[in-house]
């Protein structure tokens, strides 16, 4: 578990914000300290200015006797936080040689330095760091005035231990944090890659656990589990189709079989041949047109045809299919009429929306009994545009609004009447396709097919 953790894409990624995080927050820290160690200097070297200007005072008023009093009083008191002040001739000490100074005034009569208080004193062995001022003096006389330094050098490393545990810290909670977010992102692929591996052992039924974060993981999730539903809809609708198909193709091909079986011992003068053969041809045919219908609504539902769409005027197409099926219906003793709004324009495909139209038209004409009224119609909906088929044959109930939908279903009072269990199929898939909506309703008496498209002008 751990080494496929340290393998994520994550938890390197993690590690590199970490390693990048954790510089920037020491590069911050580390000016942190900076600035911190230059007040403390700063300040320590306006103590001292603020210290030599005092004994500069004294020196005007009681001049070099009373200036040397003044400092041997000072370096013998305890509380002073000053431990040397000193007065040094140029013939006894040049100090301005033995030192080194790194920042010097205007006029070049004082200057800092830092260095072990030992080289003030004499004694090599005060090696504690000290801030000196060193002023020059007329007559050759030069004002030491100098401060311990540990204090500021134990601030100052109580700040460094500091920045250090503070980016050492930060580096780690940085490594703590990749590593946690790391084994998340690993379990939640875990769970994927667990479904998935179910999945292809068969269950189809199986799904990618959503939490409620809403995260891009479970938006991914969300997809995924509704492309699973769509396949396993599929698998499931083709294993229907297979056994639909199977069932439905046995009777037809058994009838051909057994006509030619016996056409094997009727003589050759018999005059029944060519009854025989016409019917062998009508089940033939059925079985294309089985075949294609299948082979229509599988084109349609892959959206292989959506290539050749454009602009489709429903007011048109309905006239001009009420005007073919005028002839049908008055061959079958029914009456058909036809309304239909102005400009009721939506975008798709003109033959397969002439089709599904046709389907439904085939269906009234084929169940609505002699002197029965078939209806078609076209107009707007809000938005939208509602094509309808209505017929007052015996229609369908409404639990069967659903089932009758799916291919090859075909309902008792349809088995004595010609046809696959295709047509609302087909229907609905060019419905599907162009994102209409298909309904079945009940015409009191019959049936109420409806499409309903998007508006396009």
């Amino acid at each position: 578990m751990i080494q496929k953790l340290f393998r994520t894409t994550i938890f390197r990624m993690s590690l590199v914000y970490a390693l990048l995080f954790s510089a920037v927050s020491a590069g911050a820290l580390g000016v942190i300290y900076w600035m911190a160690e230059s007040q403390i200097r700063e300040q320590t070297d306006t103590r001292l200015q603020l210290e030599t200007n005092a004994l500069l005072r004294s020196y005007r008023i009681a001049a070099v006797e009373g200036l040397i009093q003044i400092i041997h009083v000072k370096n013998g008191d305890d509380d002073s936080r000053y431990l040397v002040s000193k007065l040094v001739h140029r013939q006894q000490q040049d100090l301005t040689r033995d030192i080194e100074f790194d920042r010097l005034n205007n006029d070049y009569t004082q200057a800092f330095a830092t260095l072990p208080l030992g080289t003030i004193t004499g004694n090599l062995q005060q090696k504690q760091p000290t801030r000196l001022l060193l002023t020059l003096l007329p007559g050759g006389y030069q004002l030491l005035v100098a401060i311990d330094l540990r204090e500021q050098h134990a601030l100052l490393n109580r700040l460094l231990i500091t920045v250090l545990s503070a980016s050492g810290l930060i580096f780690a909670l940085a490594i703590i944090g990749g590593s946690f977010m790391g084994h998340n992102v690993l379990h939640r692929m875990n769970a994927i890659g667990k479904t998935a591996n179910e999945i292809v052992s068969g269950n189809l039924a199986q799904r990618i656990p959503v939490t409620r974060r809403e995260d891009e993981f479970d938006r991914l999730s969300h997809v995924l589990n509704a492309m699973l539903e769509r396949i396993q809809h599929l698998m499931q609708g083709m294993r229907e189709v297979t056994d639909n198909l199977a069932h439905d193709l046995r009777n037809p091909l058994n009838r051909i079989r057994n006509r030619l079986e016996a056409s094997q011992y009727e003589p050759e003068t018999n005059t029944n041949y060519p009854l025989l053969i016409q019917d062998t041809i009508q089940e033939v045919d059925e079985l294309i047109r089985t075949f294609n219908a299948l082979l229509s609504i599988a084109q349609i539902e892959s959206g292989v045809q959506r290539d050749d769409w454009s602009s489709v005027d429903l007011s048109e197409l309905t006239a001009e299919l009420a005007d073919l099926y005028s002839a049908v219906a008055e061959e079958q003793n029914l009456t058909l009429q036809h309304t239909a709004s102005v400009g009721l324009t939506t975008h798709g495909n003109r033959q397969l929306l002439a089709q599904a139209i046709t389907n439904l038209l085939d269906n009234a004409v084929k169940y609505t009994p002699a002197g029965g009224t078939i209806s078609l119609s076209a107009q707007r909906v809000g938005d939208n545009i509602e094509v309808c088929v209505a017929d007052n044959g015996p229609g369908i109930p409404a639990d069967q609004h659903d089932a009758v939908l799916q291919r090859f279903t075909r309902l008792d009072n349809a088995r004595s009447t010609p046809g696959n269990g295709l047509g609302l199929s087909l229907v609905k898939a060019v419905a599907d396709l162009h994102g209409a909506q298909m309904h079945l309703a009940d015409n009191h008496p019959g049936l109420r097919a409806g499409l309903r498209f998007k508006r396009v002008g």
